[in-house]
């Protein structure tokens, strides 16, 4: 059965004011002390508050999300491959520096942390102090600090990687030239190790069916979906847990982070979200196929052509309405 994929998207335009173009300026022409973490609501991912003094001879990257940004959720990735690169030299510190008012809560942030597995402290700037203090504007926004406690380098929004891995480098190569880099590695006490699993971890999005009795469950942290009757006995498992875009029968097929479904008879398709693919599950043959993304996040705009040959952008949710299957993009 072929399937017409319909892909809406918006660009978000970021415009930075004067003040962060003086801050960056500034920066250029001499060094700049990084302001210390002051008034800030808790701390989470570690046992006990952090300070810059107490981090000297490190290589600092601060983090300034929310969790309600998916620009902030994409960067993640990025920052997991850093934290594991330079994992003697360089700490990242997130500062979750909230948009809206359910965002300044701590236990909330807790649950994004096991959600998608931060392994580094993140400091609550709910009043936005660390936000002002260090003249952040955008939404994601990193900066990163020497081992002598000044900032070298301020990187805006998606896509910093390259450059962020640059600078660490040469930044490691100079401190560790003139001996003053700390490459003890240090150990925080994360949420994750109080955390037991469950049955169902972070399930995303539900598709109930009455005429079939069946229930279908994104078990989004499990990286599989779950079937069951309307009353939850289980039925079957789809995926083989592993974060991966295998296609299969529904043992070794895989998934990364499956959020939004939509039924068709006996066809399932999911939006599997970190993989940016829509796939297909024949529910008679027990076969996961792909069916729309390349695998590779898309960060403009481009609409039209093969479905198999247009990128995606965090594909979250779908609505079929007819014979067309509409794509939620939150990247976009």
């Amino acid at each position: 059965m072929k399937r017409l994929i319909t892909i809406f998207v918006g660009v978000l335009l970021i415009f930075s004011g004067e003040a962060l173009k003086k801050f960056v300026v500034a920066q250029q022409n001499k060094p700049i002390p990084a302001p210390e973490f002051k008034k800030n609501q808790g701390w989470l991912n570690t046992d006990e508050p952090l300070t810059l003094a107490a981090l000297h001879g490190k290589i600092v990257l601060l983090d300034f999300w929310t969790y309600g940004c998916i620009n902030c959720i994409h960067i993640i990735p990025d920052l997991k491959r850093l934290e594991a690169k330079y994992k003697n030299e360089l700490v990242v510190v997130g500062v979750h520096s909230a948009k809206f008012i359910n965002e300044r809560e701590s236990e909330n942030i807790r649950r994004i942390i096991l959600r998608y597995d931060l392994q580094h402290p993140v400091v609550n700037d709910a009043d936005l102090n660390i936000w002002k203090s260090y003249h952040a504007e955008v939404y994601p926004t990193q900066i990163l600090i020497d081992p002598n406690g000044e900032i070298v380098g301020k990187f805006i929004g998606e896509g910093q990687l390259k450059s962020l891995d640059r600078q660490i480098a040469e930044t490691i190569e100079e401190f560790r030239a003139a001996g003053n880099l700390e490459e003890k590695p240090i150990k925080f006490a994360l949420e994750k190790d109080k955390f037991a699993d469950a049955p169902l971890l972070f399930p995303g999005k539900v598709v109930a069916d009455e005429k079939s009795n069946r229930l279908f469950i994104a078990d989004t942290n499990h990286n599989r979906i779950v079937v069951t009757k309307l009353d939850g006995t289980l039925l079957d498992i789809i995926g083989n847990g592993q974060a991966a875009p295998t296609d299969g029968d529904f043992q070794t097929a895989a998934f990364n982070l499956p959020q939004g479904m939509a039924l068709d008879g006996n066809f399932l398709y999911v939006a599997d979200t970190n993989n940016q693919l829509i796939r297909r599950i024949n529910l008679d043959t027990k076969k996961v196929e792909t069916i729309a993304g390349t695998g590779q996040q898309i960060n403009e705009v481009n609409i039209g052509g093969a479905a198999r040959k247009i990128p995606l952008n965090s594909p979250w949710d779908l609505q079929l309405v007819g014979a067309r299957l509409f794509i939620a993009m939150a990247g976009n």
